[in-house]
């Protein structure tokens, strides 16, 4: 009777083992898949925010938007979350180049995301000083 004991007190604890592991891999993935749901959501803003930036650039190059720095700015057609700052430099080299940079970011402290995208552009205001025919 003894051992009978003895081993139901065995099976017991192997039981109690088996479960315990299982919990901690149950929390090990669970864990993990937060973590990749997270870093998804995070790269889809990020995407949006690279998006946005380039309608940006796009809408300069075409001349909707003026080609001049302008301070954080709400997208009007977009989520009015994001905002997007255009800021101008000078290239020491070419008269008629600007170097456009225009930053994107999310307002919402619960969305955060943000994109910096960089590009030569042809300035129009030199091109109309010069006389000269630009696309």
């Amino acid at each position: 009777m003894n051992a009978n004991r003895r081993s139901t007190a065995v099976v017991l604890l192997e039981v109690l083992l088996a479960l315990t592991l299982f919990i901690i891999a149950a929390a090990v993935v669970g864990s993990a898949q937060r973590s990749a749901i997270r870093a998804a959501e995070d790269m889809r803003l990020q995407t949006q925010a690279m998006n946005l930036a380039q309608s940006v650039l796009a809408d300069l190059a075409t001349g909707r938007i003026e080609l001049a720095d302008t301070p954080p700015t709400p997208y009007e057609e977009e989520d009015e979350t994001w905002t997007y700052e255009i800021v101008t430099g000078a290239i020491t080299d070419a008269d008629n180049l600007k170097r456009v940079t225009v930053i994107v970011k999310s307002s919402d402290p619960a969305r955060p995301g943000a994109c910096r995208l960089t590009q030569w552009m042809l300035d129009p205001g030199a091109q109309a000083e010069q006389g000269e025919f630009a696309p």
